[in-house]
């Protein structure tokens, strides 16, 4: 990356940056210098959809890094208000892929050899693109159907160039005027989330590790990594066909029970986080894919997350304290996960618990974690803030709320307990 292109996008971020924070100071200096109060959360919806909107046309605008601090930012409802969540999970279907040029310039430089020496074909029009890489059909010599997955040039110059910026924004945000959100710890946390996810060789190694996991479960398939054409920033792997999990009418269609697909979605994701305490922690259904035989296809092991010891075990627990309501048993849980009070009060969290029962579905926690119950959760740490919400609790929280919007789809439910047990979904 040149310097005019740094440079470019240095000013970008500033000048976004800049406004976006004049949108809440500037009134507030009005208010206080006329001596009345400062304006309540309940007002501050227009100022919040201002500010995500720009924010949301600056990652349109620069992609790479920013459409990912954007998903980043859309998926910590615990975080930013919902104004913000609901505009910023646009990033995930607002990239477009790059010229064939670039892709080809890229795995002939990688692989180290034309790209037909290494490709009986290779088709020029991607069949999925993001932030970060696109992916292409492809075709090896031996006649094996591949996925080839492609990193997009300069991308780690754009990273630290742009991750730079945010943190000295961020950094003058808090010398000026200490904020209420911890946006450093999130950088860091994205930092180390693009790190992964820019480095391929470890991304095989995930998805190798979880085809293993499940090598003896008939209903998963994880594609096999094609290691020879593989590269940091070259990933080639089985081609694996499917219908979309989402899409109940081609299950029926292809004699499959909706209800059976989604409790061996949900079995995998037990396994991997209750069990393994390892797992693929982005199961949007563009990953996700049945086979006409029934199996689960599980894609993408970019972000692949390793959780700490004992975490499987406490959120168990605390599963079952919020399904009898045991009190001690959930301040324990509580702990086990890795939250901690601002003052040491941890009855805190037995208020948490109560909003997010109430926003079950049911009015009682079943064993699912439903979109309405995350969102609650998050609305009220924001409200009434603990100094720490450990970031492996939010990820599977997430992970949970979206199998729980795959199985209303498919018009049953994601029901945790249900799968521990093997019992059919209703």
């Amino acid at each position: 990356m040149n310097l005019a292109t740094r440079a470019r996008r240095t000013f970008k971020i500033g000048w976004t940056a800049a406004w976006v924070w004049s949108l809440y100071k500037v009134p507030a200096f009005g208010r206080r210098i006329t001596g009345r109060p400062p304006r309540p959360e309940s007002e501050l919806s227009p100022t919040h959809a201002r500010a995500a909107n720009h924010i949301l046309a600056l990652a349109l605008d620069l992609r790479g890094v920013m459409i990912k601090m954007c998903q980043a930012v859309a998926t910590r409802s615990d975080m930013f208000p919902k104004e913000f969540i609901e505009r910023l999970k646009q990033c995930h279907d607002a990239v477009p892929p790059k010229p064939f040029d670039v892709v080809r310039s890229v795995v002939e430089q990688e692989l180290g050899k034309p790209l037909d020496a290494v490709f009986a074909d290779f088709d020029e029009q991607p069949i999925a693109s993001a932030s970060l890489a696109q992916v292409h059909r492809a075709k090896l010599h031996d006649g094996r159907e591949v996925a080839v997955k492609v990193q997009y040039p300069d991308i780690e110059d754009i990273m630290h160039t742009d991750l730079a910026n945010m943190r000295r924004v961020c950094r003058i945000y808090e010398y000026f005027d200490p904020q209420p959100l911890a946006l450093l710890p999130l950088l860091t946390e994205l930092t180390t989330h693009l790190s992964y996810e820019l480095d391929f060789v470890r991304e095989a190694d995930c998805a190798e590790r979880v085809r293993d996991l499940f090598a003896d479960d008939e209903h998963v398939k994880i594609p096999e990594m094609i290691r020879e054409w593989s590269s940091t920033r070259v990933l080639v792997m089985e081609l694996v066909s499917g219908m979309k999990i989402t899409d109940k009418d081609a299950l029926v269609a292809a004699g499959l029970d909706p209800a059976n697909v989604l409790q061996d979605l949900m079995h995998i994701y037990v396994r991997m986080i209750l069990a393994a305490g390892f797992f693929q922690a982005d199961p949007h259904p563009g990953n996700l894919f049945v086979t006409p035989a029934g199996e689960v296809v599980v894609l993408d092991f970019g972000l692949s997350k390793e959780l700490p010891d004992g975490f499987g075990l406490g959120l168990f627990e605390l599963m079952f304290s919020l399904m009898t309501f045991n009190e001690q048993a959930m301040l324990r849980a509580f702990d086990e996960l890795g939250f901690r009070s601002k003052s040491g009060d941890n009855s805190t969290f037995l208020a948490i618990a109560r909003r997010m029962i109430d926003r079950s579905d049911t009015g009682s926690f079943e064993g699912e974690f439903t979109e309405d119950m995350t969102d609650e959760l998050f609305e009220a740490i924001r409200e009434d803030p603990v100094a720490e919400v450990p970031t492996d609790f939010v990820l599977v929280a997430r992970v949970f709320s979206l199998l729980s919007g795959i199985g209303h789809t498919l018009g049953s439910r994601a029901n945790v307990l249900q799968a521990m047990s093997g019992a059919p979904a209703s």
